[in-house]
């Protein structure tokens, strides 16, 4: 039988941004800014913790003050304690997230 705060997961998982990459053809064909430049949401280094502990979730809220470790400044950061994640960056991982949260 399941019972609240005993049987619950542990469970974190850590997401780093290991590269940042820029194609500035691709950009002028199809944004609607063609010299936006590189996304500023997120730098080299940024380092991310979720947790689903404890009363603590960050999948449902995304991400925001996951931010464990900023090479800019944190409040300008996704995942910050200002800004949670962006909607591209968090539809391509938010699926390992949840999978990783969950145990799997």
């Amino acid at each position: 039988m399941w019972e609240q705060g005993v049987n619950e997961m542990l469970h974190k998982v850590k997401v780093t941004v290991i590269d940042k990459k820029l194609y500035p053809e691709l950009q002028e064909a199809y944004c609607m800014d063609p010299k936006s430049g590189a996304c500023p949401c997120y730098n080299v280094g940024d380092t991310f913790i979720f947790e689903c502990a404890a009363g603590k979730d960050d999948f449902w809220h995304m991400g925001l003050s996951a931010l464990v470790k900023a090479e800019g400044n944190p409040d300008e950061v996704a995942g910050g304690p200002k800004m949670p994640f962006c909607s591209e960056a968090w539809d391509a991982i938010s699926r390992y997230i949840y999978t990783g949260l969950q145990g799997g």
